[in-house]
Protein backbone atom coordinates (compact mmCIF):
# COMPACT_ATOMS: atom_id res chain seq x y z
CA UNK A 1 0.00 0.00 0.00
CA UNK A 2 1.28 3.44 -0.88
CA UNK A 3 1.98 6.08 1.72
CA UNK A 4 -0.71 8.63 0.84
CA UNK A 5 -1.14 12.11 2.17
CA UNK A 6 -4.28 13.07 4.07
CA UNK A 7 -6.30 16.20 3.60
CA UNK A 8 -7.12 17.99 6.86
CA UNK A 9 -9.51 20.92 6.75
CA UNK A 10 -9.06 23.86 9.07
CA UNK A 11 -11.18 26.97 9.63
CA UNK A 12 -10.01 30.52 10.29
CA UNK A 13 -11.84 33.72 11.08
CA UNK A 14 -12.05 35.93 7.96
CA UNK A 15 -9.54 38.45 9.34
CA UNK A 16 -7.01 35.68 10.07
CA UNK A 17 -7.62 34.00 6.70
CA UNK A 18 -7.04 37.29 4.89
CA UNK A 19 -3.83 37.92 6.83
CA UNK A 20 -2.63 34.39 6.10
CA UNK A 21 -3.31 34.85 2.39
CA UNK A 22 -1.55 38.23 2.41
CA UNK A 23 1.57 36.84 4.12
CA UNK A 24 1.71 33.84 1.78
CA UNK A 25 1.25 36.04 -1.26
CA UNK A 26 4.06 38.35 -0.18
CA UNK A 27 6.34 35.34 0.34
CA UNK A 28 5.32 33.66 -2.91
CA UNK A 29 4.25 30.64 -0.89
CA UNK A 30 1.16 28.44 -0.95
CA UNK A 31 -1.10 28.60 2.09
CA UNK A 32 -0.79 24.81 2.40
CA UNK A 33 3.00 25.03 2.58
CA UNK A 34 2.84 27.77 5.21
CA UNK A 35 0.36 25.85 7.38
CA UNK A 36 2.26 22.57 6.94
CA UNK A 37 5.55 24.18 8.02
CA UNK A 38 3.85 25.88 10.97
CA UNK A 39 2.44 22.56 12.20
CA UNK A 40 5.79 20.80 11.75
CA UNK A 41 7.54 23.59 13.66
CA UNK A 42 5.13 23.24 16.57
CA UNK A 43 5.61 19.46 16.61
CA UNK A 44 9.38 20.01 16.63
CA UNK A 45 9.06 22.40 19.59
CA UNK A 46 7.17 19.66 21.42
CA UNK A 47 10.14 17.31 20.76
CA UNK A 48 8.35 14.95 18.39
CA UNK A 49 11.32 15.21 16.01
CA UNK A 50 15.03 14.66 16.36
CA UNK A 51 17.76 17.28 16.39
CA UNK A 52 18.30 17.34 12.61
CA UNK A 53 14.60 17.86 11.87
CA UNK A 54 14.43 20.61 14.50
CA UNK A 55 17.45 22.31 12.97
CA UNK A 56 15.92 22.14 9.48
CA UNK A 57 12.77 23.82 10.82
CA UNK A 58 14.75 26.52 12.60
CA UNK A 59 13.88 25.24 16.07
CA UNK A 60 16.94 25.91 18.19
CA UNK A 61 17.60 25.60 21.89
CA UNK A 62 15.01 22.86 22.39
CA UNK A 63 16.36 19.75 24.08
CA UNK A 64 15.73 16.45 22.32
CA UNK A 65 13.97 14.26 24.90
CA UNK A 66 14.42 11.11 22.83
CA UNK A 67 18.18 10.96 23.40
Amino acid sequence: MQNRTRVIGVRFQPKQANLLAEVCDSRGEDVSDFVRRSVLTELAKLSYFGVSEKKALGVVGVKDNSE
